[in-house]
């Protein structure tokens, strides 16, 4: 009974590394997308610094700063709707244990929010799924509506910064559940992201 390994482990100086890499990325020529596998490829994430390590369904690159960043794809690699760097997570071992998952969760987003912080700023917003003031909507980020969130309590923290200039990126930190986690019937876990997003917040 418990928790079972944690499957990410960044930390939140390693979180830092992150942001202050991706602090001058062109992120325009991000949204418009990275040309198909090969030299091409290759010569696109050369001028980030990055190095492709995946490319069946998700584009996968390794940063300068030994993170992984993951392209989703919705069939078509252009163009880019997010980026998305896992940095913790855990899983339940058994249902009834899903209590710990949410207490773990609570535990480590300050530290990861404070890291965030360190290089982006004051969060444009900060709290979590039953805040009365949780944005509607935020770009591409989805947000459940008000039912969803009561019921599966995620997303169950959030924080947001708003671009600085345009063709900048909307920058999420959120923790999500996995569908079970706000229950004990069935084991489940939580994922705190990072995510990048070129559409700019809709009020």
């Amino acid at each position: 009974m418990g928790l079972k390994l944690e499957r990410v482990s960044r930390t939140p100086q390693q979180l830092i590394e992150e942001l202050r890499g991706l602090a001058d990325v062109d992120w325009a020529t991000v949204w418009n997308g990275p040309p198909y596998p090969g030299q091409g490829l290759d010569m696109w994430c050369a001028q980030f610094n990055w190095v492709p390590t995946a490319f069946e369904r998700v584009l996968s690159v390794r940063t300068d700063a030994g993170g992984e960043l993951a392209f989703p794809s919705s069939g078509s690699w252009a163009p880019v709707h997010t980026v998305t760097q896992e940095q913790w997570g855990a899983w339940a071992e058994a249902g009834a244990d899903n209590p710990l998952v949410l207490e773990r969760a609570a535990h480590v987003w300050p530290h990861y929010l404070t890291a965030a912080c360190a290089v982006l700023g004051e969060p444009a917003w900060e709290g979590s799924w039953d805040s009365e003031d949780i944005p509607e909507k935020l770009g591409g980020f989805r947000i459940p509506p008000r039912e969803k969130r009561v019921k599966y309590k995620s997303p169950y923290r959030m924080a947001y910064w708003s671009p600085r200039a345009p063709g900048q990126a909307l920058a999420v930190l959120a923790t999500s559940l996995g569908l079970g986690t706000a229950g004990t019937d069935e084991p489940s876990g939580a994922i705190l992201s990072l995510k990048f997003y070129p559409a700019p917040l809709e009020s």
